[in-house]
């Protein structure tokens, strides 16, 4: 910008003229126009109405002003996404990785997404991060019914959310499977120490260097490792998994500088680091490589079938990919494909569980079908089925669970008590078609029920004026499941995944 037609040299004309900024950049608009350093500085300090962001630092002290009529419009969040770029990159680390996955991130997720250290001296923390980017409005908790868990999402209207949603679940899980692929790539290479691999979804958290990781593991390969005291001491393996999307510069840049703060502190042993995604950008691959980052896609590694598996258990579980439960053929090739994959079991069945109860039930009933129903942001469904010429529904909540395994008396109490309760009274404001519609809720597992959830359900009542509750474990869904209507496909999937012990090891 030039700054010729700045003129007159008042705060207040200036601020309005660059728009809400740091202190340094007016200041240095202010001296590149003539103005001492000293005066310009005092201008700053004694201008009325000008309004400081409290909460959040800048490099050299600078701040970040405006008058109360410039605040939270778009303009605003702009302008202070920019200044965190120049001058605050821990902040603007947290807004990348929030922006890559929709818009938001689950909570536990966080610590890994802004790219913070945990634990050092002069660095915010995530939680530091957090705390004070929610100060000033710029992100929010929200809670995501699907998962119980909260997630962290941007608050101005400006950056668009476009998660929690089954997409961006999905996703998640997707980058779950990958990770586990590539934990057990890395190790039968050795990479990394065979029985010390942390991953994502562990109790504690993957850190090397007090920063969060998809997967660490302690190196023994030569060039990392080192010899103190007559001790052998081994360097690190740590990766990232970014899918759904292109990688761009932004994302690299934040990598990168999450890595040289990973490696910085004198006594850390090197570190090798993978990034791996869907692709990237010709610029963000050669950013990494120039870094000394292993960059690859999930093509490379493992090949184009399991990647169109990933892409397709993405379509399958997200908004796109309702209609995709009618096909149980496709279902079972996509889980056959994936769960080759060690560790990635668990997480596939019970994220499939929802896709072919409702293939079962459609299959019988021959009702129309809808998988993940969304009612506004309210609730979500596991599985809907629609009997117009009867004007009533089915709404299934469906409870996957290890072979052996019991459902709760909390969880029956939670389903009974509120879900029922809750998603009987928005669905019929919701949705016209079930103001005078009869519904059935029930809750479906491949296992059992906990003798104190039957007894405590069994003290229930059942039957209500506008809906009724019922209750269905393993040993029935095995009986519905032998309906000559049922598919094959769909009696294996239930045989070999839910009635079964969970396969765990990857094919050869």
């Amino acid at each position: 910008m030039s700054y010729g037609d700045l003129l007159p040299l008042d705060v207040k004309q200036l601020l309005y003229k660059l728009g809400p900024c740091l202190t340094s950049q007016l200041l240095q608009v202010m001296v590149d126009q003539g103005v001492s350093a000293e005066a310009a500085r005092k201008r700053i300090e004694r201008a009325k109405g000008v309004k400081r962001l409290a909460g959040v630092g800048f490099e050299k002290n600078a701040k970040f002003i405006y008058y109360e009529d410039q605040y939270g419009d778009d303009k605003f969040w702009r302008a202070l996404e920019l200044a965190f770029k120049t001058s605050g990159k821990s902040y603007w680390g947290a807004m990348v990785g929030l922006k890559v996955r929709g818009g938001a991130c689950p909570k536990s997720l966080f610590p890994r997404v802004c790219g913070a250290p945990t634990k050092r001296r002069k660095q915010l923390s995530p939680d530091s991060l957090l705390q004070r980017l929610t100060s000033i409005h710029l992100f929010k908790e929200v809670h995501d019914d699907k998962l119980g868990e909260p997630w962290i999402a941007f608050n101005p209207h400006c950056y668009p959310v476009l998660a929690p949603s089954p997409e961006y679940r999905a996703i998640i899980i997707a980058e779950s499977i990958v990770i586990n692929a590539v934990a057990d790539w890395a190790r039968k290479l050795g990479f990394g120490s065979y029985g010390k691999f942390a991953l994502r979804d562990d109790e504690e958290r993957p850190t090397v260097s007090g920063l969060t990781w998809d997967i660490t593991a302690p190196s023994y390969i030569r060039p990392l490792v080192s010899v103190q005291n007559g001790a052998v001491k081994p360097g690190f393996f740590v990766c990232d998994v970014s899918l759904g999307h292109q990688i761009t510069d932004d994302e690299i840049d934040l990598f990168i500088r999450k890595y040289d703060m990973a490696a910085a502190p004198q006594n850390v042993a090197p570190i090798m680091g993978f990034f791996v995604a869907d692709g990237f950008k010709q610029s963000a691959y050669e950013k990494a490589r120039a870094a000394g980052i292993v960059a690859t896609t999930v093509t490379k590694l493992f090949g184009a079938e399991i990647s169109k598996a990933l892409e397709d258990l993405i379509k399958l579980l997200s908004d796109t990919g309702k209609t995709a439960a009618v096909n149980p053929e496709h279902l079972e090739n996509v889980m056959k494909k994936l769960t080759r994959i060690e560790g990635t079991s668990a997480n596939l069945r019970g994220s499939f569980f929802e896709l072919v109860i409702g293939n079962l039930l459609a299959s019988v009933t021959g009702g129309y079908l809808t998988v993940g129903y969304q009612i506004g942001r309210e609730a979500e469904l596991d599985v809907v089925i629609e009997f117009f010429d009867d004007n009533k529904a089915l709404i299934v909540e469906c409870k996957a669970k290890l072979p052996g395994a019991k459902v709760s008396k909390k969880d029956v109490e939670r389903w009974y008590s509120n879900r029922v309760p809750l998603i009987n009274e928005i669905i019929r404001r919701y949705d016209t078609g079930y103001v005078n519609r009869k519904i059935e809720f029930e809750i479906w597992t491949n296992g059992t029920f906990h003798p104190a959830a039957l007894e405590w359900l069994g003290q229930q009542q059942t039957e209500f004026d506008q809906y009724s509750v019922a209750w269905r474990d393993g040993a029935y869904i095995k009986a519905y499941s032998q309906n000559d209507s049922v598919s094959q496909h769909t009696k294996n999937m239930l045989k070999e995944h839910y009635f079964k012990n969970p396969k765990t090891s990857i094919a050869p």
